[in-house]
């Protein structure tokens, strides 16, 4: 390899179907030389009991393992080695389950049944920018979090949106939400179309991607 050339950008596939694997993995072949499986495993245990030989720099993995599933296996990699991206791959989820991945440092998500292109799309965009959100954002939302100067947006919430904010990066539900503020759910549907325009996004994973960016929430 010359000093020209960049080191392909290695993936491990984490998923519990043989089957599924095996395809996938060819597909990523299929890709190029730029791409290169360096492990498969069946669950997350496996997949951490290979870590000490190589470690890639994108784990392409399945949330619903036995043994070790994928939330665990987030938690883990979140804790020890901060620096290898993931890319769930998986059905699509309900959106309190978005939250906890985005919590979890997940860097993507896709549907099982997303084409091919896109795939390869998101490969390349987790390896160059370090994430790929775009089925769940908007664009001026992903120009947010990569502008390196700090959004002022948060400064025009009050004490209450800021509140609700918070309870937004949780996995309460907007009913268990106005439970716990005291208010009526049309008064936390205000709060939240509010947000929605003040903070130019689109979806509650969008409002959770902003109050990461501005440090708005400590998300444990």
């Amino acid at each position: 390899m010359t000093t020209n050339e960049q080191a392909p950008i290695s993936i491990a596939v984490v998923d519990d179907h043989h089957l599924f694997r095996s395809g996938l993995i060819n597909l990523i072949h299929s890709f190029g030389p730029k791409f290169e499986i360096t492990s498969e495993s069946a669950n997350g245990k496996e997949f951490i009991s290979k870590l000490n030989d190589q470690k890639p720099d994108i784990v392409l993995m399945d949330l619903h393992m036995p043994v070790m599933d994928g939330f665990e296996t987030s938690s883990y990699l979140k804790a020890n080695f901060p620096e290898i991206k993931v890319l769930v791959l998986t059905m699509m989820e309900e959106e309190s389950t978005m939250i906890k991945m985005l919590k979890l440092g997940i860097k993507g998500f896709l549907s099982k049944d997303v084409e091919p292109a896109e795939l390869k799309n998101a490969l390349e965009t987790i390896a160059s920018k370090g994430f790929y959100y775009t089925d769940y954002v908007t664009g001026k939302l992903l120009n947010a979090i990569t502008d390196t100067h700090s959004n002022a947006a948060h400064e025009q919430l009050n004490e209450r949106e800021k509140k609700f904010l918070e309870l937004a990066c949780s996995e309460y539900t907007y009913k268990e939400i106005a439970d716990i503020m005291c208010l009526s759910i049309k008064t936390i549907d205000g709060y939240r179309n509010n947000l929605f325009e003040k903070l130019n996004a689109k979806s509650r994973v969008g409002l959770v991607l902003c109050a990461i960016k501005n440090k708005l929430v400590t998300l444990k």
